[in-house]
């Protein structure tokens, strides 16, 4: 009678506690309840696609990375459209909350008997699930509380970019974010998670961590201490994982979507509509992270190849989410001049060998990777997984999904997913042999350094931030816009470009925005124009904008690490790297100056000849 009564009590919570949302909460029981909501939205989308694909008692945990890849779809297609604003995305997160809670009514019965199954097993999985509860609640709320280090992925300011979805629906500025190194899923993701009020875009990696961590467990079959110290090593390296990303560089939330596809691809028979969709975003997410898709696809088809109507559902799924983010991309790039769009585009080009000698190189590394890993590991439900992580990291090596050293950083989500597959392999087979082995020291390795690493990477020291961070959840305060002031003079609908220290409180609605401060624009003496000359003032010309705003660099200090990592990209001794539009504002009148901002009239006041000096 006792595990029914806790059986019954537990459904009833999971179905009434997203709706809490709505309620007037504040602080700490605010961020709860839009993380409930959030994950609730992404079981409901994901119980719509599985129940497409037939597969309506799928697991749990499995369905909710298929929910997060089908609601990045939505929100690309609505960003495609330029209806991404956050009522949309908030219709969107209730639409999959409503799923799940209508599921959950209807299957009741249904799902207080499991409930009650599970409470009535031996209970070995208790420990390794309350230390993922705790950790994983304890990580999510501080970052509910926290910011980033710095806000730059390697593409723009995350949150001007998720600011700018918000507000007017579009991701429409392809120099402040031109994504040369993803579609755009990642802010799409952030808007989602954002849109039932607190700004949580700080919020969506470690959220995907929980969720990642907790496939892993539902799939490791806890039913004795040796599956639960597997499972106790797996959260406690996951938790202790000496990586902390120095910007919004998407990490967990690929892993969860690979270790999702990865699950798929051990059965006979996946279904091909979850395993597009999952695809398709992963895709979205990264460039990097392609090859892992198109490998599980291919993957996918070869195994009922004469099947055309499968190979439709395939293609057409993962093309369904990928699409509307490509548009998106090619409509913004479309809406600046074309010389404004060759500048840009041109900070972009792969550098080195051609496409066609990379991509023997990437051959020649993934090939007998692959084959090294199949052969060292037990069984072949592993076979798939070991060849998209060699691809991947092949094709990271040798630069064929993005230029640039910064895409190195991605081995991280590509091993992290790899291991995690192999941990649940091992862990479920109960193999003693020596991968078993070298994988449970690799893991205690991955805990020990987690323990005795220096500074904000220490597992105690970033348990112990969140903690901290914990009292500073709250709704967004109530400020005012430090820019509204100025650009109040502007007439509505005109361009301006952007040098600001805070973008993200900027309105969007009233203005045509592009904003400079990016890590591209920062780089356009050395790979553009390749001299001295002002960098800024060409770009102005080319994108034709009416006004600049700019904050001076001695209102503010040096005092971030997003400050440091632009010297060190222009690796000059200059301030904030805007010197050249200083030299380019020097050329036009001041229309408005306040509190070191200065809005400069680029209408009138052109400068006689072409910029130059050194």
């Amino acid at each position: 009678m006792g595990t029914a009564v806790i059986a019954r009590a537990l459904v009833a919570l999971a179905l009434a506690l997203p709706w809490l949302v709505v309620a007037p909460l504040h602080g700490i029981a605010a961020a709860a309840a839009q993380a409930l909501i959030v994950v609730a939205a992404f079981h409901g989308a994901g119980l719509a696609v599985a129940w497409l694909a037939g597969r309506r008692e799928a697991p749990p945990f499995v369905v909710v990375q298929w929910g997060i890849a089908a609601l990045i779809g939505l929100s690309g297609i609505a960003i495609a459209a330029g209806a991404g604003t956050r009522s949309v995305q908030l219709a969107l997160v209730f639409a999959g909350a409503a799923v799940h809670s209508a599921v959950l009514a209807v299957r009741a019965s249904t799902v207080v008997q499991r409930t009650r199954a599970a409470l009535s097993a031996p209970r070995a999985w208790l420990v390794p699930a309350a230390l993922l509860a705790v950790l994983g609640a304890l990580t999510v709320l501080g970052a509910a509380g926290g910011h980033f280090a710095q806000p730059f992925d390697d593409d723009g300011h995350l949150l001007a970019q998720l600011r700018r979805v918000l507000d007017t629906g579009a991701l429409a500025d392809p120099v402040g974010y031109p994504r040369r190194g993803g579609l755009g899923a990642q802010v799409a993701l952030a808007a989602l998670t954002s849109s039932p009020g607190l700004p949580f875009a700080e919020v969506v990696e470690p959220l995907a961590r929980a969720l990642a961590l907790g496939l892993a467990l539902s799939r490791l079959r806890i039913a004795d201490a040796t599956g639960a110290l597997w499972a106790a090593l797996l959260v406690a390296a996951g938790f202790g994982l000496a990586l902390a990303p120095f910007d919004p560089l998407p990490c967990w939330t690929a892993v969860g979507l690979c270790a999702s596809l990865y699950a798929l691809t051990t059965e006979d028979d996946p279904p091909a509509l979850p395993l597009a969709i999952t695809a398709g975003a992963l895709a979205a997410l990264r460039f990097e992270l392609a090859p892992i898709a198109a490998v599980v696809v291919f993957a996918a088809w070869w195994r009922r190849r004469r099947e055309l109507r499968r190979a439709a559902v395939l293609l057409g799924g993962a093309l369904a989410v990928v699409l509307p983010f490509v548009l998106a991309r090619a409509a913004a790039w479309r809406s600046i001049p074309p010389g404004a769009a060759a500048a840009v585009a041109a900070l972009a080009a792969a550098p080195g060998a051609s496409f066609v000698v990379r991509a023997g190189l990437t051959a020649a590394i993934a090939i007998p990777g692959a084959a090294l890993l199949q052969l060292a590991l037990p069984g072949r439900e592993l076979a798939t997984a070991a060849t998209a992580t060699a691809v991947a990291l092949g094709a990271l090596v040798t630069h064929l999904a993005v230029a640039g050293p910064h895409s190195v950083r991605l081995a991280w989500p590509i091993a992290i997913g790899f291991a995690l597959a192999l941990v649940i392999e091992l862990g479920r087979s109960r193999r003693s042999g020596p991968a078993a082995l070298i994988t449970a020291l690799a893991l205690c390795a991955v805990i020990h350094d987690g323990l005795e690493t220096t500074g904000h990477r220490r597992w105690s020291t970033r348990l112990a931030a969140a903690a901290s961070d914990l009292v500073y959840v709250r709704r967004p305060p109530a400020t005012a816009d430090p820019y509204a002031a100025l650009l109040a003079s502007v007439p509505p609908g005109d361009t301006v470009a952007v040098w600001v220290a805070e973008p993200e409180r900027i309105d969007y609605t009233r203005h045509r925005i592009f904003d400079l401060r990016a890590p591209g624009t920062a780089r356009l003496h050395e790979h553009l124009w390749r001299s001295h000359a002002p960098a800024a003032a060409p770009l102005l010309t080319e994108l034709r904008a009416d006004y600049l705003l700019i904050e001076a660099d001695d209102a503010r200090v040096l005092r971030t690490q997003t400050d440091l990592l632009y010297r060190w990209l222009c690796r000059t001794p200059r301030r904030i790297c805007d010197d050249d539009l200083e030299s380019a504002a020097g050329d036009h009148p001041i229309a408005a100056e306040r509190a070191g901002l200065r809005l400069i009239d680029l209408r009138g006041g052109q400068r006689a000849g072409p910029p130059g000096g050194s």
